[in-house]
């Protein structure tokens, strides 16, 4: 599949049916607490990505690194959607200068049939979960893992593979960014407004999605951690179920924000298809003044924009709600 820019070349029209699959597909992307934080205008050719700052989280995601990474995981999403459609897709980031909320175009150029890897990648679109529960232990799958680290490097980020010696630093990273969360009586209440029961609303988290294992391996923070010194052995031996993945970019503004979420779903839709499935310990990266010491923590230059697990699932989880595209479309 073509992402890249292309220039001034044919570009398609496309039908209301065309349309409503692309922003279908965007709108299944994952996003920092299921706030679905974009906003999407139909173009003849495609459609425009906008950022929605009334579903912004002002404590958790203070510089809204996180709302850009999901609006660019919503745009590579489009992307795949287009080659699906038998189009070119093209995607320009941050493409009008005088309005920093207009995040990308996906626009649809020559005809060109998919793929087998495209039809394989729209097809993950939606059976794609943040898996928030215990994993089954299994072997890393080597061949997969070169895969993913070779899908985000075409989107101009890296990925680090943690391996066993690094682990129980990270976890104490881990435990120590969680930590630094459950304390803070502000970010406790802006995750819980965000958690949902039942059948409740159109976005944010179920809470029968949450994980079983004791936070912060596969829950949301909502009380404080048991106190005591250290880490306890029970978190390097959670990261231990899974192929534990820390996603870097070079730079670290708005551009490579989107890029990372570009990054990110290929590699979670990738995952997808091969049957694993994918969470998150975001918790250093949450914390701004912890992202340097994760660099340093695995021997990377870079950034660090996420931290994924994957593995494989001990029991399903079902998909999370999703606003309808009638109020994601700006009027």
């Amino acid at each position: 599949m073509n992402d890249t820019v292309l220039g001034h070349a044919q570009t398609a029209s496309l039908t209301s049916d065309d349309l409503s699959a692309i922003a279908w597909a965007a709108t299944r992307a994952p996003s920092v607490h299921n706030t679905q934080p974009w906003a999407l205008r139909a173009r003849p050719d495609g459609l425009e990505v906008h950022e929605d700052l009334t579903r912004a989280l002002p404590v958790v995601d203070r510089f809204g690194r996180g709302r850009l990474i999901s609006c660019g995981a919503a745009t590579y999403s489009a992307t795949v959607a287009v080659a699906h459609l038998g189009w070119a897709p093209q995607t320009a980031l941050l493409p009008d200068p005088v309005n920093p909320r207009h995040l990308a175009n996906v626009t649809a150029r020559a005809p060109q049939p998919p793929t087998a890897d495209d039809e394989r990648l729209y097809a993950a679109i939606a059976h794609r979960r943040t898996h928030r529960r215990v994993f089954m232990p299994a072997p890393p799958r080597r061949d997969l893992t070169e895969a993913l680290v070779e899908a985000v490097r075409g989107h101009g980020a890296w990925l680090h593979v943690v391996v066993p010696a690094r682990r129980e630093r990270l976890a104490d990273l881990l435990w120590r960014a969680a930590r630094a969360q459950a304390d803070d009586e502000a970010f406790r209440a802006e995750i819980g407004g965000w958690l949902r029961v039942a059948g409740e609303g159109t976005d944010g988290v179920p809470i029968g999605s949450l994980g079983t294992a004791p936070y912060p391996i596969d829950g949301l923070v909502t009380g404080t951690l048991p106190a005591g010194e250290g880490t306890p052995e029970w978190v390097a031996e959670e990261l231990g179920r899974a192929t534990v993945a820390v996603l870097f970019t070079r730079g670290d503004d708005p551009a490579d924000w989107l890029r990372a979420g570009m990054a990110l779903q290929h590699l979670l839709l990738l995952a997808t298809a091969d049957g694993l499935v994918a969470s998150f310990a975001d918790q250093p990266v949450q914390q701004t003044r912890m992202r340097p010491e994760l660099a340093a923590t695995l021997g990377e230059p870079g950034h660090a924009q996420a931290i994924i697990r994957l593995g494989e699932p001990l029991v399903t989880v079902p998909p999370t709600p999703r606003r309808p595209l009638d109020e994601v479309f700006l009027r």
